[in-house]
């Protein structure tokens, strides 16, 4: 059987592992991801490669039917400027990793278009909305919704966001200074309160230009290098780079607890890093 006719038959992993030249059950810990399985580089890409020449797709609904997940999170979006964009781009790819690593695919899906229809996905992660956006989405659903980078008070939904107190006193530590600006892109409303509750100012920047005009007598922090890396010559910059993957790896944790229902204290809820 070639190609072309294999395409118009339901491909199974006994076609894709005949092709491969490996076992069924090596191309079925291929595709689902499984952890502890001594499998080379090798093998792993050529599967994959048999698997998508054959036209392989793992049939979501009937895994859906059977165990009443999908196995996977739908991320939730809305439009950012060009520093959000790429502070979230890199939370994406690493909670994407994670996910990956824990058998859960990753979904993007637009604010908008996650109230017209449903994602077949067992969670939402949500990215910097506010509490009035959060709650309007959150309603909607009856799935588990996990809020990164959004403050309210809901002992019902995991919230993850910096930990500003602790940045705040550690670019003091660093800089030597005595007053410390948060220089950030573009936060939620009741973020951007939450940061300035803490630092002496805050500043929102939008692109490269809004960063070269600041003033470097003061001393800032960011947790973006992209702000640190277009400031002007001899602005004082303290970065706290691991926001991005801190923040991802507790909204993986948090989300697959939700699925889990497994219950956790009001404290647990509201994580901060």
């Amino acid at each position: 059987m070639n190609i072309t006719e294999k395409r118009k038959n339901r491909v199974t992993i006994k076609d894709v592992a005949k092709a491969a030249n490996v076992s069924i059950a090596t191309v079925s810990y291929v595709l689902n991801n499984t952890p502890g399985q001594s499998i080379s580089d090798e093998t792993r890409k050529k599967v994959l490669q048999f698997a998508n020449l054959l036209g392989y797709e793992c049939n979501v609904m009937a895994r859906y039917l059977a165990t009443g997940k999908s196995n996977t999170v739908s991320a939730l979006i809305k439009d950012f400027l060009p520093f959000a964009s790429q502070y979230y781009i890199r939370l994406l790819a690493q909670l994407s990793r994670i996910l990956w690593q824990r058998n859960f695919g990753l979904k993007i899906v637009d604010y908008a278009d996650g109230f017209k229809r449903s994602t077949d996905c067992d969670a939402y992660i949500t990215l910097a909305l506010s509490e009035e956006e959060f709650r309007t989405f959150a309603d909607t659903k009856l799935i588990p919704v996990v809020a990164v980078d959004s403050i309210f008070d809901d002992v019902l939904f995991y919230r993850i966001n910096d930990d500003y107190k602790r940045l705040y006193e550690q670019a003091k530590t660093e800089l030597g200074a005595s007053e410390v600006t948060l220089i950030t892109y573009a936060l939620s409303p009741e973020v951007f309160a939450a940061a300035q509750a803490v630092f002496d100012d805050v500043i929102t920047v939008e692109t490269a230009r809004d960063v070269l005009s600041i003033d470097t007598s003061k001393r800032y922090a960011t947790v973006l290098s992209a702000i640190r890396d277009n400031a002007p010559s001899g602005a004082h910059i303290a970065l706290y780079e691991q926001s991005y993957p801190l923040k991802a790896a507790a909204a993986a944790d948090a989300v697959i607890r939700a699925i889990d229902r497994i219950q956790n204290t009001s404290e647990e809820h509201d994580i901060k890093i």
